[in-house]
């Protein structure tokens, strides 16, 4: 796992609208519009703060993910294990894999990663939402030790109001 850079946009731009093109002909409907998220913008400023990561094989990103402490307001609402300090519970954004690596290691491998990361910088928890048409997201998140505490209904600005699980890993209790 390493950190993207700004050499990396158009890869990132191009890999995005493969994931969303191959993932809207599936029954898995994220509502992902490379238009609106994860759009160009959100890929740079994600770059420029230091928090979207990737996984390579032979030089190509095959995975990619933003790691930071922004979250929803509705995530205060949540009975989570750990509920902060904020600045010590992280989230998990645009998680995506290439469709030619889907099924395999590399999204376990990169959660990992990613754990191992954020115990690192001394983070209490991951907590993450998954929208209720990504079962398979699901299941790789609670195969990888992340609990289910709530569903709730929330609003993005790509999917509007959608239910969502609300998943959370802890890594540490103090």
């Amino acid at each position: 796992m390493e950190l993207a850079t700004i050499n990396d946009v158009d890869e990132l731009v191009s890999f995005y609208s493969s994931v969303i093109e191959n993932v809207n002909k599936s029954p898995v409907k994220l509502g992902w519009n490379i238009n609106i998220y994860p759009n160009i913008d959100f890929i740079k400023s994600s770059i420029f703060a230091g928090e979207l990561f990737v996984i390579r094989k032979d030089f190509h990103i095959v995975a990619a993910a933003v790691v930071n402490h922004k979250m929803n307001d509705e995530y205060d609402l949540i009975d989570w294990e750990v509920k902060g300090p904020k600045d010590k519970l992280v989230t998990i954004h645009a998680l995506a894999t290439s469709p030619e690596y889907r099924g395999g290691s590399i999204s376990d491998s990169f959660l990992s990663d990613i754990r191992d990361y954020c115990k690192a910088q001394g983070d209490m928890a991951i907590h993450l939402d998954v929208i209720d048409t990504n079962y398979p997201a699901y299941k790789l998140y609670v195969r990888n030790g992340y609990k289910e505490i709530d569903n709730i209904k929330m609003y993005y600005e790509v999917v509007g109001t959608r239910e969502f699980w609300m998943l959370e890993l802890v890594l540490s209790l103090c």
